[in-house]
């Protein structure tokens, strides 16, 4: 049977999108923030925002709660082209915030105190980084582009922070999430622009950057990864029919040893997830769930005195636990939402246009 999958492309969200521009409002910051690099005192909001040139990096003092809005393009009045197109992963490595633009075909490598722009990669349809022994990672669609480009395998990045030397190796159909394990590294290919989806696992061995194998599961359309425990923590996509009007198989959530022994956990409406002290919070229309990753355990977190419309993104404090969610608005301005460990409200804040991807540093 054929059937079609849903990756989130904010590209085709936010082409039908209304573009708008925030301003900051009353009480915000102009300007940068000073901030205590490094001391979990920071969060960065990255907005998908509008195409063209619509993405737009917000910044919060967790300190102090002081929020400026549209930070980058504050920072940056010469840089004309803005942040880019479609933010889809943010990591501080070196010292420095890299943005991966999606849309753009590029990364931005930030200051993350100054807010100043310190250099662009190019790199194709960048998707998620992780940073590992000297390197950075970073998967890649390559040349696919959906609904022109298919039969194109993806790649993943290895990047030099000190040089910024860059060097790719191939692995499946539309990569998605990456993590490391021991020695190696994983990548969960989506296929999601095939009439086939994916449901391998490219094994990469870091010492030669080369890939020696492919976990093949039982599950397709893999989207996100982690790991926690000694083992893989997978998530997919929706996969829908032809027209879209209905889903075949939801998305799913799974463990997987090195080995390739896959266990389906069951009580999650998959959404989007964070990994913080080795418990996976995922966040979904459904509510909040916290798998244990040492005994695959799941239990709920009630959240009180917020609604979450649409979320799109979050984050974990590594030292309080509080919880930031994007909601996100792709008409409007999106709301980042605070809730305690316990799940108890503790603030709002307005942000830009389709507030995604969120990072505390």
């Amino acid at each position: 049977m054929k059937y079609k999958s849903l990756l989130v492309f904010s590209v085709l969200l936010a082409a039908i999108a209304v573009s708008c521009s925030k301003e900051n409002a009353s009480g915000n910051l102009p300007t940068g923030i000073d901030i205590e690099v490094g001391e979990n005192s920071a969060l960065f909001i990255l907005n998908q925002g509008a195409w063209p040139g619509g993405s737009t990096l917000d910044l919060k003092n967790l300190s102090s709660g002081a929020f400026s809005a549209n930070w980058f393009a504050a920072a940056n009045p010469d840089v004309t082209q803005g942040l880019g197109n479609t933010g889809n992963d943010m990591a501080v490595i070196g010292g420095r915030l890299w943005a991966l633009m999606n849309g753009s075909n590029q990364i931005a490598i930030i200051n993350p105190s100054t807010g100043k722009l310190e250099k662009v990669l190019d790199v194709d349809s960048p998707r998620y980084i992780i940073k590992k022994g000297n390197y950075a990672y970073v998967t890649s669609y390559g040349a696919a582009v959906n609904g022109s480009v298919y039969g194109v395998k993806g790649k993943v990045y290895r990047i030099d922070p000190a040089t910024y030397e860059t060097k790719t190796v191939e692995v499946g159909y539309q990569p998605d999430g990456i993590t490391a394990l021991g020695e190696k590294l994983y990548v969960a290919n989506s296929g999601g622009y095939q009439t086939e989806h994916e449901n391998t696992l490219s094994v990469i061995d870091m010492a030669s950057f080369s890939v020696i194998g492919n976990i093949e599961l039982p599950v397709e359309n893999l989207n996100r990864l982690f790991s926690a425990n000694g083992k893989l923590w997978v998530t997919t996509y929706d996969c829908y029919n032809e027209d879209w009007s209905a889903v075949i198989t939801p998305a799913s959530l799974g463990s997987v040893t090195p080995e390739g022994e896959y266990e389906a956990i069951e009580g999650v409406t998959v959404g989007m997830q964070a990994l913080s002290k080795d418990k996976l919070y995922n966040i979904s229309y459904a509510g909040m769930q916290v798998v244990d990753t040492a005994t695959g355990t799941v239990s709920a977190i009630e959240l009180k005195g917020a609604q979450i419309g649409y979320p799109y993104g979050i984050a974990v404090h590594p030292v309080n636990g509080d919880i930031y969610i994007s909601d996100a608005n792709f008409t409007g301005d999106s709301q980042v939402v605070c809730f305690g460990a316990d799940g108890s409200f503790k603030w709002s804040q307005t942000t830009g246009l389709g507030s995604g991807p969120l990072l505390v540093y």
